[in-house]
This record gives structure tokens, C-alpha cells and sequence, in this order.
């Protein structure tokens, strides 16, 4: 299974953290490597990494943002949602994506 958190504090994403495998077959994974090609491709379309404590490894990705985005960073980030969701979407059993909202003054 392939959990996605994506946390917002009012409306910008500040943590986002993609967990699991696939499990599949060699070859029966497409779930696995459309989340990770959505992921890869969106971190790579950043305009301003720096902005951002990023770890990427095997089956565990975590962004969270250090400062506010930049409008092309958040509608990158917002695309890559709207992807992650669509993908649980239709693989359901495979992968899941939580949206939670910060309360104000909350870290």
C-alpha cells in the first residue's frame, strides 16, 4: 500500500510524505511507478528546491516546506495532488492520500 499526507497550513502545502511499495509482481506495479513518476517529475519541476527539506529514498519520500512557495511551486505541488489522488482514485487498494488542515498556530 502507498500512503500519501499531504498537510496544509491555510491553503499552502508545508509537509507532504509519500510511504510503501507497490507489492506487486515485477511488471504488475503500474500503481507504484505512476506514483513515483508523478513524485520524481514534480520535485524536479520545482522552481525553488532550496525552499524545501526534501528526503527521497526507496519507498519513502517527505517534503516539507521551510518558507512560503512560490506561486509556480505551489501549482506544481497542487498538480501533483491532483495526480496522487487520481491514481488512488483508481487504484484504491493499492493507494490512499489523506489531506489534513493545520489549525492555526500549529506546527
Amino acid at each position: 500500500m502507498i500512503s500519501v499526507r499531504a498537510e496544509y497550513d491555510s491553503s499552502h502545502l508545508v509537509d507532504l510524505l509519500v510511504t510503501g511499495h507497490g507489492g506487486e509482481e515485477k511488471g504488475y506495479d503500474i500503481y507504484c511507478a505512476g506514483v513515483s513518476t508523478c513524485l520524481i517529475g514534480a520535485l524536479n519541476a520545482l522552481d525553488d528546491a532550496e525552499n524545501y527539506k526534501i528526503e527521497v529514498r526507496s519507498g519513502y519520500t517527505h517534503l516539507i516546506a521551510t518558507t512560503l512557495s512560490t506561486t509556480h511551486d505551489e501549482i506544481v505541488l497542487e498538480t501533483l495532488l491532483v495526480q496522487l489522488k487520481t491514481l488512488a482514485d483508481s487504484y484504491p487498494e493499492h493507494c490512499k492520500v489523506v489531506e489534513i488542515s493545520r489549525k492555526e498556530g500549529t506546527k
